[in-house]
């Protein structure tokens, strides 16, 4: 589903139906030609819209002509994108013609992003609501949607739940599956599985996915770099292909092999076949949306984590260590981004970033969705640009972060008084949630205008505190610990007087 604002001659020339500031859900092929017009992608499940961002980048990369692999040519070419402001209609008609029944998703032979041998391979198939994670399935929690398993599922839904379970599946059992002497019915986790990824968010579509097309790195193999309806065969699930450059590495990379059944009309999926499309870890690759690390890997997604907390590290992408980062890797976007000349970046209007997490396991239980915009653009905090705002944020950032790690250190000192024989603090992850949540209505006003002061992040953090710890407050055994720990808030050390303490 996409919303469109522009000039109703216009749309209603790309996009028949639609009028400025509704919805209307198209095709790819038309996503393309109109993105210039769209708004923004409007889904409702985090995981999807995230699968939906790298395959509409994907595509951006083709008809874009960002598919090349020198780094000088690609900015000029990217430049030159940017100035045009919209996609080649040429190009975008080409490229769809090229591959039209591969974009089928109910063709027989080369269904989109489908394997067809699995109506053979497999035991069974399953109804329509396995697509949809979050139905009622195996451990996953069954209050998020109560649509029984067998309602089929409408195509355009169909496709989004396809993309998620190619990056967000889940590892356990799917359709028994036997493929070149192999027959298993365990399945891998997907390769975002767990992860937030973070994306661009322009004024229109078309500027979020350029910026969302991958730059260079100097591994890049472009004759091996396909998309795998560009495959001249379904891949081998026993031997996984390695990522060759942007188009393979955003939507070539899938532990689960899915295959949809149409219903007799073609406009819904009514069975479906989930099984495993790898028995070897993927071969290594970094997701250009995710924040890396050096060691430990990817960032992991937690709801409990504010968006403010990672924004001083967005604006100094250029240049982590000023903000103490070290061994993380940022999304390759937002050093292009900051890259950008004055000029374009005053054309660019407002770009913010996106997050979007799945909190989840390996397994089957999908624990939190969640997606958070931040309010504020990029560009107006970048140091090159405006270094005493880039400050601000980071004194903003470092008084939130302080405040936060009082509030937990005084709840913990608190509980260990009350209750010295348990080893985990019960109030910790509620007042870290409560806290961080409402952090964010202080933080972006304070860091978006010049004459505010450091917010009352210690009093947010005292009155948390206040409310988490009354019921301990009121018994005799919880009324002077809780009094003592809160001094930790109210009367925080300084750094002298820590050393000086030590």
């Amino acid at each position: 589903m996409f919303r469109w604002d522009a000039d109703p001659v216009e749309l209603a020339r790309l996009v028949p139906g639609a009028a400025p500031g509704g919805r209307r859900q198209v095709g790819l092929r038309q996503t393309l030609l109109a993105a210039h017009l769209a708004c923004d992608v409007e889904v409702a499940n985090p995981a999807v819209e995230s699968m939906l961002r790298r395959l509409l980048a994907a595509l951006a990369v083709r008809v874009g002509g960002l598919d090349m692999a020198g780094r000088e040519a690609w900015e000029e070419r990217f430049d030159a994108l940017l100035a045009a402001g919209r996609f080649d209609a040429a190009k975008v008609t080409g490229y769809f013609d090229r591959w039209r029944y591969r974009f089928d998703l109910y063709d027989r032979q080369r269904p989109l992003l489908q394997d067809p041998r699995l109506a053979e391979e497999c035991s069974r198939q399953a109804p329509p609501g396995k697509l949809v994670m979050t139905r009622p399935s195996g451990s996953n929690q069954p209050w998020l949607d109560r649509t029984p398993q067998d309602v089929p599922v409408p195509s355009g839904e169909a496709l989004g739940w396809l993309l998620a379970w190619r990056g967000y599946g889940p590892s356990g059992t799917g359709a028994q599956r036997r493929h070149g002497g192999v027959d298993s019915k365990n399945m891998k986790a997907g390769p975002l599985r767990s992860l937030v990824s973070f994306h661009p968010l322009g004024g229109d579509l078309f500027t979020s996915l350029v910026l969302s097309c991958p730059p260079p790195t100097g591994g890049e193999d472009p004759a091996r770099d396909l998309a795998p309806w560009e495959r001249e065969s379904v891949e081998d699930p026993l031997v996984p292909s390695p990522v060759c450059g942007p188009v393979s590495s955003l939507v070539g990379r899938s532990a689960h092999h899915v295959l949809l059944g149409p219903d007799e009309t073609g406009a819904a999926t009514a069975r479906c076949w989930v099984a495993w499309g790898t028995r070897t870890d993927l071969p290594p690759a970094r997701d250009p949306f995710v924040i890396d690390r050096v060691k430990g890997g990817p960032v992991r997604a937690s709801w409990r984590r504010s968006l403010l907390r990672d924004f001083d590290a967005f604006i100094h992408a250029k240049n982590p260590a000023a903000v103490g980062v070290k061994g993380q890797i940022l999304p390759s976007w937002l050093s292009v981004f900051a890259d950008l000349p004055e000029d374009v970046l005053e054309g660019l209007g407002p770009v913010r970033v996106r997050a979007l997490g799945c909190h989840q396991e390996k397994q089957e239980k999908d624990e939190h969705w969640y997606a958070v915009t931040t309010p504020a653009s990029i560009a107006a905090f970048l140091p090159s640009r405006h270094a005493q705002r880039a400050a601000r944020v980071a004194d903003t950032r470092k008084a939130a972060e302080g405040a936060a790690a009082d509030l937990a250190r005084a709840l913990r000192a608190a509980w260990k008084q009350i209750a010295p024989g348990e080893k985990t603090c019960p109030w910790a992850d509620e007042a870290t949630a409560a806290y961080w949540d409402r952090a964010e209505e202080l933080f972006w006003p304070a860091i978006s205008h010049d004459s505010a002061g450091t917010p009352r992040f210690r009093s947010l953090a005292v009155e948390i505190y206040d409310v988490i710890t009354r019921p301990a407050a009121t018994t005799p055994q919880g009324l002077h610990p809780v009094a003592q720990a809160r001094t930790t808030i109210t009367h925080p050390r300084t750094t002298a007087r820590r050393a000086k303490a030590a």
